[in-house]
């Protein structure tokens, strides 16, 4: 749906603008993130309101994006699940009640798992070189460390979410997935 939607867009701008700069490709990506974005924050602020947790809702997508922004993570094959399972988990995640232990267990979790994982899978996502991907690492883990300070159950669990994105196995043959 998305990447169709996308796709349409990109041919009609083309198709309206031919002397414009960019390829059609590289406008159905920009499209597509911009699309991407624009239904996950739709579909959940329509389940933020009806499960009365918006405000909530809406810190779970920031500090989620905001975590992935500078760690990568998975990538779900179809825009449509990516919006779903977003916007679902940011709307269910705040009602998960943590203590204080399980806070701070999953905080070394989280800062353990983005120093072996991060950055993850961000080779083809962004326009920064590999020889500042150690920067991502140190800025990675010291985000999720700032929740040592913050104990904020929703940081906390939202961030072990996006840690668990970046886990790559070896597969046969020695290479990761």
């Amino acid at each position: 749906m998305v990447e169709r939607l996308a796709f349409r867009l990109a041919h009609w701008l083309k198709s309206e603008v031919p002397d414009h700069p960019y390829s059609e490709a590289r406008l159905q990506f920009g499209f597509h993130l911009f699309l991407n974005t624009v239904f996950t924050l739709l579909v959940a602020t329509i389940l933020g309101l009806l499960f009365g947790n918006y405000r909530e809702t809406m810190q779970v997508l920031f500090a989620f994006g905001l975590l992935r922004s500078i760690s990568g993570g998975y990538h779900f094959q179809s825009a449509a699940v990516c919006i779903v399972v977003s916007a679902g988990v940011a709307a269910l995640l705040p009602f998960i009640e943590l203590t204080n232990f399980y806070i701070n267990t999953f905080n070394i979790v989280n800062m353990v798992l983005t120093i072996i994982f991060s950055p993850s899978r961000i080779e083809e996502q962004t326009r920064i070189p590999s020889k500042y991907f150690p920067v991502l690492k140190i800025g990675s883990t010291v985000l999720v460390a700032s929740n040592f300070l913050f104990q904020s159950q929703l940081l906390a669990i939202t961030w072990f979410i996006q840690v668990l994105s970046l886990i790559r196995l070896p597969r046969k043959g020695g290479e990761t997935g």
